[in-house]
């Protein structure tokens, strides 16, 4: 991007770091978001007349809107995450009831005033439809990865006798589905099936007071060790509550690990059930360690499935994203223009 294209505000981000370091999570929750709405106001201040559309982030999108509608340019709303009647749905929110009401009613007024609304994948499509949005105001995109990082090794097990090896990879809560995950390996390790459940990245500590020996933390990992990790295990695990997306997926299956998702990952879009992975019911431990249990019972099939995954990682690099997101963005001022010629042309006499 040319540099006399880009501008920065400072304050946004500086506020964010002081409020994570002084705050406790639902004050700094609710600083973030004042931040995010300073942030909006001063795009709204520094937006040109002479645009096509512009492109906003949920939560700093309210202003910048009302200035593009304003003018008559196209608004575009990239939501990251769930519809939030979803969210509200499958946990508790971390910022006080008051605080939590004052943000969902910034969010319907930023959907409300957006002409169309862009998620990471089909399933945080499907929410946005379900909270209310017309159908055809919301459209997929999935998330792209750096892949250059990411490759499968020669050889994946070095031993037929070493156990199945399954990693998890990101913040080990709840959220996450990590309770669900430790209650999966925890059975399995009861009845003697012998598996690796390795972490990589930050735990909730009191999820881990009594795991079971089959679990291995490996704390955070860089991209080289990340990388590691992965041609060292078998198996991908995100059983997570919540995942609009998920790209460590993608980059695990670039890896060629399989993927075992459950069915709230948004990523689950890039597995196909049995050749590069599986999907399994969310909260369902005993279906996670049914799963998990085929895979330490058929290690030759999961070995088998490589090929597949690096195949289907291939079509979530960031260059296959930019090439949609462009498409999809070209077709929504397309329509906007079309619209108002239409409406110009009804109104004259």
């Amino acid at each position: 991007m040319p540099e006399e294209l880009s501008r920065h505000c400072y304050v946004e981000p500086l506020v964010r770091r002081v409020v994570d370091a002084l705050c406790g999570p639902p004050q700094a929750a609710v600083w973030q978001h004042r931040a995010m709405a300073w942030f909006d106001r001063w795009c709204a201040g520094q937006l040109p007349e002479e645009l096509d559309a512009v492109v906003c982030y949920e939560n700093a999108a309210l202003h910048t809107f009302r200035a593009a509608k304003g003018n008559g340019i196209t608004t575009i709303l990239d939501a990251a995450s769930f519809h939030h009647q979803w969210q509200d749905a499958v946990y508790e929110p971390v910022e006080p009831p008051a605080a939590h009401a004052r943000i969902n009613a910034h969010k319907d007024e930023e959907i409300a005033l957006a002409d169309h609304v862009l998620t990471v994948s089909e399933l945080a499509r499907d929410s946005y439809v379900k909270g209310g949005v017309p159908d055809h105001k919301v459209t997929a995109v999935p998330m792209g990865a750096d892949l250059s990082d990411f490759s499968p090794p020669e050889s994946r097990r070095a031993s037929s006798e070493e156990p199945v090896t399954f990693l998890f990879v990101g913040h080990a809560g709840r959220r996450k589905g990590t309770d669900t995950l430790l209650s999966a390996t925890e059975a399995l390790a009861n009845n003697g099936v012998p598996h690796r459940m390795r972490f990589a990245g930050d735990v909730d500590e009191a999820l881990f007071a009594d795991a079971p020996p089959t679990v291995e933390r490996l704390g955070y990992l860089g991209r080289d060790e990340l990388m590691r990790a992965m041609h060292q295990a078998d198996v991908l695990v995100l059983p997570s509550r919540h995942d609009s997306f998920g790209r460590v997926v993608v980059e695990a299956m670039a890896t060629g690990l399989p993927a075992l998702v459950s069915a709230n990952v948004g990523a689950k879009q890039v597995i196909t059930d049995g050749e590069n992975g599986w999907v399994v019911p969310a909260e369902d431990s005993d279906a996670l360690a049914e799963q998990m249990r085929w895979c330490i019972e058929h290690p030759e099939q999961v070995t088998g499935m490589q090929e597949v995954a690096v195949t289907a990682a291939q079509d979530y690099t960031w260059a296959a994203y930019r090439e949609r997101v462009v498409d999809v963005i070209t077709s929504v001022i397309e329509e906007g223009s079309s619209a108002l010629r239409s409406d110009t042309s009804r109104a004259s006499p």
